[in-house]
């Protein structure tokens, strides 16, 4: 009988972290989550590939750059329009042999412009495939 190690066992474990974003009223007493119309989404740099385009949602997802420390977003709902920037930094480390590296990032710092977006709360300034919320964004 010959024994020897599966090298072909799918990946089990994520490799890809979005950024998990929520959006809720500002000017609610409670935690309120709110519906958002006519979404576009697409990250400075890359205008003719939209992420999202015309989406009425409460909930977005995207990636940060692998290529950079930085990556900036534009949000648009209805004519209304915001810029977000992330500040962070990345470190490259090893999933498991199935699954080979990715990319963590470590976010040191968000800004934004406030058309639209009152404030912007990071719930956990790394990012990790476990979480179903990372952002909230509280809108006017």
């Amino acid at each position: 009988m010959e024994v020897s190690c599966n090298i072909n066992r799918p990946c089990d474990k994520p490799t890809k972290f979005p950024v998990e974003t929520t959006f809720y009223t500002s000017n609610s007493e409670e935690l309120q989550d709110t519906i958002l119309e006519n979404i576009t989404l697409y990250g400075i740099g890359r205008e003719d590939s939209l992420l999202y385009n015309g989406i009425d949602t409460n909930k977005l997802n995207f990636r940060l750059s692998p290529f950079s420390d930085t990556t900036s977003i534009v949000i648009i709902s209805d004519s209304n329009s915001d810029t977000v920037v992330f500040f962070y930094k990345r470190h490259l480390q090893m999933v498991s042999p199935e699954c080979d590296f990715a990319m963590f990032f470590d976010i040191n710092q968000i800004l934004n412009t406030t058309n639209f977006i009152d404030s912007i709360s990071l719930l956990d300034k790394i990012l990790d495939a476990g979480k179903k919320e990372h952002l909230q964004v509280f809108v006017h």
